[in-house]
């Protein structure tokens, strides 16, 4: 899982504007380019990974403000 959550952080801080919560933003592009998927059959991993960036709020923010 962490090796998925390390990928979205590196595809996120590509972009080259981040404006408002850093975490909410990162939380909607998680959303958006996991959506990518066109078939249904992903949609409950993509919930659980959803969720466990929920659970892991604090962590993944620190990840998402390292450099």
């Amino acid at each position: 899982m962490n090796n998925l959550i390390d990928n979205l952080i590196i595809e996120f801080k590509k972009l080259k504007r981040v404006r408002g919560s850093l975490f909410e933003n990162f939380m909607t592009f998680s959303d958006l380019y996991m959506r990518g998927i066109k078939d249904d059959k992903y949609k409950e991993e993509k919930m659980i990974v959803l969720n466990y960036i929920l659970e892991n709020r604090e962590s993944i923010s620190l990840k998402l403000l390292k450099n």
